[in-house]
């Protein structure tokens, strides 16, 4: 699957956490370097750091694709260890196929566009787009 670009998916995301029905989201995220696109998903997201969360909560992580799984695991076992009534979710454009079963367990709903056997980068999932300069005129 290939994307127009960020927005595109992030679209499509929302779209599917909102089939999924979670009620009253808490969103956040763990990368910095994905925060960018998690605001394209929601612009209302609560620092991962210190999170605080009511209980019971329904907790949607989001991420761009360049989180990898243990990272996520690290994260959500802190979140069930201070917070055990926690519903979460990990929402996610693009993952790599062999990180699919990581993530199914560390979290009790996986959300995702695409997951490739061949994943090396998140940008191979995007169409680029190159700026057309006029040629030298003659």
């Amino acid at each position: 699957m290939i994307f127009k670009n960020f927005s595109e998916s992030a679209k499509l995301l929302t779209d599917k956490i909102k089939e999924e029905g979670v009620y009253n989201p808490i969103f956040t995220f763990i990368n910095p370097d994905a925060e960018s696109y998690c605001r394209l998903v929601s612009p209302y997201l609560a620092p991962s750091a210190g999170l605080k969360l009511p209980q019971p909560a329904n907790l949607v992580i989001l991420d761009n694709g360049t989180t990898r799984a243990p990272e996520f695991a690290e994260f959500t076992d802190r979140i069930r260890k201070t917070n055990p009534e926690t519903f979460i979710v990990i929402a996610i454009p693009v993952i790599p196929e062999s990180e699919k079963k990581s993530l199914e367990s560390a979290c009790d709903s996986l959300l995702y566009l695409h997951a490739d056997p061949l994943f090396f980068s998140v940008d191979q999932f995007y169409h680029t787009i190159r700026s057309t300069t006029p040629g030298p005129r003659s």
